[in-house]
């Protein structure tokens, strides 16, 4: 990441740790972990039925129109605690990343 965050290219450092955390397979460990988490507190399911409800409702079935809708509910409905493990997993790996460098 050298000098990546000194000159506030902000979306170059996102992408350089999209890359790395791919790279390392930590990507995969916290995207899995958090989709068990969702699964276990009904999230998955909740979100199943607001997209039903919402295309009963607007009578579309065009998955953008559907997803724009229903995504800013979706995100609202994720628990506090899961956003907060989510966030220390990803602080974790960060800090993992400027130790190593």
């Amino acid at each position: 990441m050298d000098g990546i965050a000194d000159n506030g290219d902000s979306s170059r450092l996102k992408t350089e740790i999209q890359r790395y955390l791919v790279e390392t397979g930590s990507y995969q460990t916290i995207s899995n972990q958090l989709t068990e988490r969702l699964l276990q507190d009904g999230w998955i399911d909740a979100v199943r039925g607001l997209i039903a409800s919402e295309m009963r409702s607007s009578n579309s079935s065009n998955y953008s129109e559907i997803l724009a809708k229903v995504e800013p509910k979706a995100l609202e409905m994720v628990s506090q605690p899961i956003k907060e493990q989510v966030l220390s997993q990803i602080e974790t790996f960060l800090d993992e990343i400027v130790d190593k460098r």
